[in-house]
């Protein structure tokens, strides 16, 4: 990995202030060293969540100094993370001892589904690198008369919940909702993503071949298109990485939608969700490229869950799973469902708005912002939460739960 513009650095003490003239490092420093201390000796006591996701935090706010400079910010950031405990020397060995930091091996406590807890580095090193990737995604598609919205771990978790590659764990995807005026747009999304060249040259073909067959099959206005290329595989070796020798391989998740079904997802037929008035289920069918074993989870803004397994036939070329985007149960409590939680909390816009998506976004917060409290008037002596409904929460980077919340009035 080459540590600055300047060339190669092995020294920690040159980093330093390289990493001083681009931002300000203090807070980050200091509460890495604070868990540190909570980490050592391992195994003893890990750092407290609020510890961790201060640290998150004051890694997303130095993060705003390396736009479009991400792989310097990694550098940068083992050099002052390695400086903490006396480090002289920058090499392999050193950055695999930090990515992997087996004094943060036991956390559990925020681990969804089972899912590993990233080291701080390793969250900083995997944030970055989708940073940066989704800029490449954007200079690619742009004026495609798309538009492009970042969702995932890549959204809500930066920093604190995105994860490199483990023996039997996947790293986490990045994940976009791409909406499309009409069908035609599929086969310049494919043909655009050819020019990505740490894309798989096989997915993408494959989701062109793919795109035909939603074009001339499954285009009724009520089905989305989803289909994930891999990254960096076999094909291609991320420069951020080969100091340590890891494995960069992960997945671009991308779910393609056009106008009507968006309209659909975002309730846009109705000015309040209201069992009369919105009905009391909607659904959409996902024409994926693979299949899953998943079930959808489902909460309520009281946080009471709901397990259900999607219907699942084969179709060509992939597989059509119809899921639930909302359901308003027997106790008139509102669900989101799955496509819903992905667009909560508000994604980031990555490219393109000429189809006037975050108005219609906008609109849909707006109308669970009062679907909220229309529930908490009839349950009085409850908590409600816009984040309680999200089977993803404890995913989230702190100022992510917030912004929900404060976002829909709670």
């Amino acid at each position: 990995m080459v540590i600055d513009s300047m060339g190669p650095l092995h020294r920690v003490a040159d980093v330093l202030p390289q990493a001083d003239l681009v931002a300000d490092w203090r807070r980050v420093t200091g509460l890495y060293r604070q868990c540190v201390q909570f980490a050592a000796p391992r195994g003893v006591r890990q750092p407290p969540r609020p510890l961790r996701e201060a640290l998150a935090q004051a890694m997303q706010d130095v993060s705003a100094s390396y736009r479009e400079r991400e792989e310097q910010m990694c550098a940068h950031g083992l050099a002052v993370l390695a400086n903490n405990e006396g480090h002289e020397e920058i090499d392999g060995a050193l950055w695999q001892r930090y990515y992997r930091d087996d004094r943060f091996a036991d956390l559990t406590e925020a681990a969804p589904a089972g899912r590993p807890v990233p080291t701080p580095y390793e969250a900083m090193v995997e944030t970055c690198r989708r940073i940066r990737d989704a800029r490449s995604l954007r200079l690619a598609l742009a004026g495609t008369g798309t538009t492009g919205l970042l969702v995932g771990s890549a959204s809500y978790g930066r920093f604190y919940n995105v994860r490199g590659r483990r023996p039997v764990v996947p790293a986490s995807d990045l994940d976009l909702i791409i909406v499309l005026r009409d069908a035609t747009a599929l086969s310049e999304v494919a043909a655009r993503l050819q020019r990505i060249p740490f894309a798989s040259p096989t997915d993408v073909h494959r989701l062109a071949d793919r795109a035909d067959v939603f074009t001339n099959r499954f285009d009724d206005h009520r089905t989305v298109l989803s289909h994930k290329v891999e990254l960096w595989g076999d094909h291609a070796a991320d420069p951020v990485l080969e100091i340590g020798g890891v494995a960069g391989r992960y997945a671009l998740s991308l779910h393609l939608m056009t106008m009507p079904v968006l309209d659909y997802v975002l309730i846009s037929s109705t000015p309040r969700i209201l069992r009369d008035l919105a009905g009391v289920r909607r659904s959409v069918r996902d024409y994926r490229d693979r299949p899953t074993h998943r079930h959808d989870h489902q909460r309520t803004f009281a946080g009471r869950g709901w397990v259900l397994r999607p219907e699942t036939v084969p179709a060509a070329a992939g597989q059509l799973r119809t899921t639930d985007i909302y359901r308003i149960d027997e106790f008139d409590s509102y669900c989101p469902g799955l496509f819903q939680s992905m667009l909560l909390p508000a994604p980031d816009l990555l490219w393109g708005d000429d189809l006037e998506v975050l108005p219609r976004l906008q609109d849909f917060q707006r109308k669970l912002a009062d679907r909220v409290r229309y529930e908490a008037a009839a349950q009085r002596h409850a908590l409600l939460r816009p984040s309680f409904a999200h089977v993803r929460r404890e995913a989230f980077a702190p100022w992510v739960v917030d912004r929900l919340d404060s976002a829909h009035g709670s």
